[in-house]
């Protein structure tokens, strides 16, 4: 007859689930004789013989699937003591391993000034030693004897710009829409704002992978109707069209996009077949 009821929440706008609630809330009731001027409107009841939740809404009473009942018991304490046997020992050596990744933010300013062209020099990240002296402290007086934190400095992986590897260096070709007035110098900047805004740091991940035809929509559904046409060309001789159109990261590498100039995304008539010379240099 003991029963634990569970309520629903939000955790997120997007996901709904449900937790413990001690019912206080809640009136046990054995059937749904009741008088509902009695109660307020938002009384939820829960009823023995149909094991079902209603809810006053406007005067008026509402199955409702905010709460759940299962049979169970709640506030158990529980307590639970391991000793070793008297001819074990208890192994006091690294056994967990923890691969920690971390992208640092002197990191990310030094690049950042070195893509806007502040300074001359590439930056590096920190080595797995140098963060070991920078964390290691901290984090040690946290974890268990047996974990061993292993430190990876993540760092950028630059698409499609002139600083980026020559590998992955691109030009995007834009087709306008010849029905709309706009300047090729305005078109050409609004890709590339939103370019940059599709590669912000918040919407990738280490070790994701990136796919054109995601970025080719965003751009698209952003410029719509100015734009009707987008395609990523690689200008290395050793690319061909579509080859920089899936480039996966590793797992200590972030995305970033250095199209930071107007030079990098060109204006052309019409889109012809990747066979052509235009679509494959």
């Amino acid at each position: 007859e003991k029963i634990i009821m569970l309520e629903k929440y939000s955790p997120s706008s997007e996901v709904e689930d449900y937790r413990y609630t001690n019912g206080s809330n809640v009136y046990k009731v054995p059937s749904l004789d009741i008088v509902v001027s009695a109660y307020e409107d938002g009384d939820v009841f829960y009823t023995t013989n149909t094991t079902a939740f209603y809810k006053i809404v406007n005067g008026v009473l509402e199955p409702t699937n905010d709460y759940k009942s299962f049979v169970g018991r709640a506030d158990i304490k529980f307590q639970y003591i391991h000793n070793a046997d008297e001819n074990y020992r208890i192994d006091p050596s690294s056994t967990n391993i923890i691969d920690t990744y971390l992208l640092l933010k002197s990191y990310d300013i030094e690049y950042r000034n070195w893509l806007n062209g502040n300074t001359n020099s590439e930056p590096l990240p920190l080595s797995s030693d140098q963060m070991f002296l920078n964390f290691g402290q901290e984090i040690n007086a946290k974890k268990s004897i047996s974990d061993e934190v292993i430190y990876h400095p993540v760092k950028y992986k630059a698409l499609f710009g002139s600083k980026a590897k020559t590998e992955m260096q691109a030009k995007f070709k834009i087709v306008k829409n010849e029905d709309i007035v706009i300047t090729d110098n305005q078109l050409k900047a609004d890709v590339i704002t939103y370019v940059n805004q599709f590669f912000a740091l918040e919407n990738w991940d280490f070790g994701d992978t990136f796919y054109f035809q995601e970025m080719a929509a965003y751009v698209i559904q952003k410029m719509a109707p100015n734009l009707k046409t987008f395609v990523l060309v690689p200008t290395s001789v050793d690319q061909v069209f579509g080859s920089l159109f899936e480039i996966k990261s590793e797992d200590d590498e972030i995305f970033v996009s250095l199209s930071e100039s107007s030079g990098v995304v060109e204006s052309i008539n019409s889109i012809s077949s990747p066979r052509s010379s235009s679509m494959s240099t």
